[in-house]
């Protein structure tokens, strides 16, 4: 039979029971690690971009609300009169450091109905953006 060194496997089997870290374990935890935190950064950051402009759009929706009740509280017969041209924009408005614009379109479909479109423009992230509402006015019986 092959007679071995004892110490030596002691040796091999004090290395395997270790319980510390060497550099390779250390540095693929830390790259492990990073790679999770980035990904969460990306997320709120994405989630801080998404809620700006989902902000903007309820502005915008707001604007447009506003001046959509506005019209149908006027008299049937004003609505498309010179204080409403086909088209007509408002003011600009800053709200939240933003300029946003109202158009406003009128069409007669018949002498009772009315179509009322109004588009609100603003600049995000440097592209502009835009929402339209539309509505069917009749004229009161």
């Amino acid at each position: 039979m092959l007679k071995y060194n004892s110490s030596l496997f002691q040796n091999i089997h004090f290395w395997r029971s270790s319980k510390a870290f060497t550099y390779i374990e250390l540095a693929i935890a830390m790259a492990i690690i990073a790679l999770i935190v980035l990904g969460f950064t990306q997320v709120f950051l994405r989630s801080a971009v998404s809620i700006t402009g989902m902000k903007f759009q309820t502005i915008a929706y707001n604007f447009a609300a506003d001046k959509m009740e506005e019209i149908k509280n006027e008299p049937f017969e004003a609505i498309g009169n010179p204080w409403y041209p086909n088209i007509w924009g408002t003011p600009d408005q800053i709200q939240a450091g933003n300029t946003f614009t109202r158009n406003v379109r009128v069409s007669g479909l018949e002498s009772s109905l009315k179509r009322v479109d109004i588009e609100v423009i603003w600049t995000e992230e440097g592209q502009n953006r835009s929402i339209e509402i539309s509505s069917l006015i009749c004229d009161k019986w």
